[in-house]
């Protein structure tokens, strides 16, 4: 599966819902990254918690990529080459009974 999600309004895990394919679920793991201390002071000026962020904001994810596994390491150097911070955020699995194309799991990176 191919797939680029230019995350938005709506937040992370609803724009890249948007791209995965009816039966297909997209895990991704907060731990790999640190948001931008911005996000924690949008947060805690507006009295916000981190879900209604996460369903307004990118929490400084602006796009995702989504490749084959045997793709990534490519995919990875081609971005490095030329100078795009990118990192593998989570995996691609069966839905199941999940009711959503994505989700966010884990606490995010210091």
């Amino acid at each position: 599966m191919h797939a680029f999600s230019h995350i938005t309004g709506g937040g992370l895990a609803a724009n890249l819902a948007r791209v995965i394919p009816d039966g297909l679920h997209a895990t991704v793991d907060r731990s790999t990254w640190a948001p931008g201390a911005i996000f924690d002071l949008v947060g805690k000026a507006g009295q916000v918690e981190r879900l209604e962020l996460e369903k307004t904001l990118n929490m400084g994810v602006g796009m995702m990529a989504v490749v084959p596994a045997e793709s990534v390491d490519a995919a990875l150097a081609t971005l490095a080459d030329r100078g795009v911070e990118s990192w593998v955020a989570g995996e691609i699995t069966e839905r199941g009974d999940r009711a959503t194309g994505a989700e966010l799991v884990g606490d995010y990176a210091n």
